[in-house]
C-alpha cells in the first residue's frame, strides 16, 4: 500500500471514529447511508479497520441490521466488547431499578417467543415494581429504542437492545438465579 493510500485510509478511519463518537439526536450510532455519505462507498472496509483499531481499548464497531435489511438502514455504533460490571453500570446514570425493569421486560418478551402484549407485560412487571415505575420505564425504553411497539400494542425487543444487551447471557443469568432461589 502506498503512503498516499495509507494516509487516506488513516484519515477516513479517524473520520469514521469521529462520526461514531459524536451523537446526533437521541439515538447513538450512525445509519449506513450516513457512513456512506461521510466515508464513501468503501465505508465497510473502513469500519472493519476502525473496529480492529478500537479493539485495544475494549471496544468494537457493532452493526445492527435495519428493519428492511438494507445496508442503508443498518446502524453502526461503538460498544464495549465485554459487558460492564454492576459498579460500571451504576456509573452510567441509569438507576438500578430501571435496569431491573428493562431486564425483566426483555426476559418476559423472550419467554413469549419475542412478542408480548404491553398489557400483559405491565401486569407482570407490577407484581415486582410500582405502577408508576413500570409505565415510566416502558415509555422511556420505547423512546430510546430498547423496546418497540407495533400498532396492535405488541412489544418487541428493540434495535438498541440487540446492539447493547447480550440477551443469551441475560437469560442464562436470570435462569441461574431462579434455580438458586429458595423454594416456597
Amino acid at each position: 500500500m502506498e503512503s498516499a493510500d495509507r494516509a487516506l485510509l488513516e484519515r477516513k478511519v479517524r473520520k469514521a471514529f469521529q462520526v461514531l463518537v459524536l451523537q446526533r439526536g437521541r439515538n447513538p450510532g450512525v445509519k449506513g447511508w450516513e457512513m456512506k455519505r461521510h466515508l464513501g462507498r468503501d465505508y465497510r472496509k473502513i469500519v472493519e479497520v476502525l473496529s480492529e483499531d478500537v479493539s485495544a481499548l475494549g471496544l468494537e464497531v457493532f452493526e445492527v441490521k435495519g428493519a428492511d435489511g438494507t445496508d442503508d438502514s443498518s446502524r453502526f455504533l461503538l460498544r464495549f466488547r465485554e459487558p460492564p460490571t454492576v459498579s460500571e453500570a451504576e456509573t452510567s446514570g441509569i438507576r438500578i431499578d430501571d435496569l431491573a425493569v428493562l431486564a425483566a421486560t426483555i426476559a418476559f418478551i423472550n419467554s413469549k417467543q419475542g412478542r408480548a402484549a404491553r398489557r400483559e407485560a405491565e401486569q407482570f412487571l407490577r407484581e415486582k415494581f410500582p405502577k408508576w415505575r413500570v409505565e415510566y420505564s416502558l415509555d422511556r425504553y420505547l423512546k430510546r429504542g430498547y423496546l418497540e411497539q407495533d400498532d396492535r400494542t405488541m412489544l418487541h425487543v428493540g434495535w438498541r437492545t440487540r446492539a447493547e444487551v447480550d440477551e443469551k447471557t441475560l437469560m442464562t443469568m436470570i435462569l441461574s438465579r431462579a434455580q438458586d432461589a429458595p423454594k416456597k
